[in-house]
């Protein structure tokens, strides 16, 4: 039986995403991925009504084709894909546990941030998590 291995990726940062997307290609190709993405903008619930049904529909279409296209490029054609709604962590944990997942893979800081320490995403999800997670640190450039 393999173990489901949940990839949280932000398509904003196509260039981290990428690099991300390879190393769960590396480690865990044999295992059922899941790669996520969060469409954060739902989490402000105080700017949903000024949002148009249809802008939300065609930010959620461009994210599934973005996705669709990552995983492709990095040669994970048969992951699953998700684009969720929401806050980041809460979602990712959620879909996390949804699936049983034994692993949430994500980058330690936004691609290009100068921190030496885990962004709140991922400090969030480190300490949430109801599985192991492995945080990928890469330098900044």
């Amino acid at each position: 039986m393999t173990e489901t291995i949940v990839v949280l990726v932000d398509i904003a940062h196509a260039d981290s995403a990428a690099a991300l997307l390879a190393t769960a290609k590396a480690r865990y190709e044999t295992h059922d991925l899941h790669v996520a993405y969060v469409m954060p903008y739902g989490f402000y619930s105080y700017v949903e009504p000024f949002v148009s049904k249809e802008s939300q529909d065609s930010a959620a279409e461009r994210a599934h084709a973005e996705l669709k296209q990552l995983t492709s490029d990095a040669g994970l054609e048969g992951a699953n894909r998700h684009v969720l709604r929401g806050g980041i962590g809460d979602q990712i944990l959620e879909l996390a546990q949804s699936l049983n997942a034994a692993i949430l893979v994500l980058n330690a800081v936004r691609s290009g941030s100068h921190h030496s320490t885990l962004g709140t995403h991922s400090a969030q999800i480190v300490r949430h998590a109801p599985c192991d997670v492995h945080v990928v640190r890469r330098p900044t450039t």
